[in-house]
């Protein structure tokens, strides 16, 4: 019996200590993992600290951009306005769907069929026909990109160059413009007498017929090849860049407000604090009369000082021997004090 008692005495201890090592082994896994876990969210922290910071700076990047691009589109709006008057609508129109059917902005339109709209007016065009004769060219400058694979800014200012009569830019399109074709096309259109030089506006409406029937081959280009690697980023490009522009159509008037309030408000303190500190009469003028008064108060005294101590320094340096004379003398007294009274005294 009492060998059973001692053997479950025993048993029982080994289990106690087992359960004991169990829950060290256990709580020391426990800190482990808590360890762990604190240093991924201190690391968790600071990833995410750093990806605020960085979408805060790509948001006021954006921002500035989209309000950019809004002041952009308006000064382009204002600009069709002037040159296309009561068919500027139209361009603006046109404009809007450029983003999906040229691959360009609406700005980049606008503002394209505005360049196009200055050489129509100097040829006499007017009303649908100037319309028609710039939309007309922004559509070409897309097909020219698309079908040469070259940007539409570049297509773009090649016409230009053309209606200007210069004829190296338009070349890279295969477009061969020179005074004798100018001539005889215009003479085809019956605006020419076949006699003189061509005038400016008979120089143009010629260009443009010529430009038209050289680049038939690449009229509609953009449309047929829409969904080509190309024309797909040129497409999401100006998406994008819309996307800005309706951003920066609302932040607009906001980013107006602070700047008139700027201007209305803070920046009449801050002239008036910078005239404070500037000419004859302002702080740093005070300040340094305030000195150059104190040099010169303060002048004589110190050469006064500086005279007395010239000559405290000079008496010395005469009486020396004297003066150690008198220091030895001093000592001697000490001395004899020591020596004979301060035995008395204890």
């Amino acid at each position: 019996m009492a060998q059973d008692w001692r053997t479950l005495k025993l048993e029982v201890l080994a289990e106690t200590k087992q359960f004991l090592k169990g829950m060290n082994d256990a709580n020391k896994q426990t800190q482990t993992f808590g360890d762990k876990l604190g240093d991924f969210a201190k690391k968790a922290g600071i990833a995410l600290a750093a990806v605020g910071a960085a979408a805060g700076a790509m948001a006021i990047k954006i921002g500035k951009e989209a309000v950019q691009a809004a002041s952009d589109l308006a000064e382009t709006t204002s600009k069709v306005n002037v040159i296309f008057g009561d068919t500027a609508k139209n361009i603006e129109e046109f404009g809007a769907q450029a983003a999906a059917s040229l691959g360009q902005t609406r700005t980049q339109a606008m503002n394209a069929a505005a360049t196009f709209g200055i050489f129509g007016k100097s040829a006499g065009l007017a009303g649908e026909e100037l319309t028609d004769f710039s939309t007309e060219f922004v559509q070409l400058a897309s097909d020219l990109a698309s079908f040469n694979n070259t940007s539409v800014d570049q297509a773009i200012t090649a016409l230009g160059a053309a209606l200007r009569g210069e004829s190296e830019p338009i070349r890279a399109y295969g477009v061969l413009l020179n005074d004798a074709t100018l001539k005889a096309k215009a003479l085809e259109m019956g605006i020419y007498s076949g006699t003189g030089t061509l005038s400016a506006q008979q120089k143009v409406l010629a260009a443009h017929a010529v430009i038209l029937e050289q680049t038939r081959d690449a009229q509609g280009d953009f449309a047929r090849t829409a969904d080509g690697m190309a024309n797909s980023q040129r497409i999401l490009t100006a998406r994008l860049e819309e996307a800005k522009i309706v951003l920066g159509t609302a932040l607009l008037p906001v980013v107006l407000e602070v700047i008139k309030v700027f201007n209305e408000n803070f920046l009449p303190v801050i002239e008036r604090v910078a005239a404070s500190f500037g000419g004859s009469d302002g702080v740093i003028a005070q300040v340094k009369n305030f000195i150059d008064q104190a040099q010169q108060a303060l002048a004589p005294v110190l050469e006064s000082l500086q005279d007395a101590w010239n000559k405290v320094s000079q008496a010395v340096t005469t009486n020396s021997g004297n003066i150690k004379s008198f220091f030895e003398l001093i000592k001697t007294l000490y001395n004899f004090f020591v020596t004979y009274f301060v035995p008395i005294l204890k």
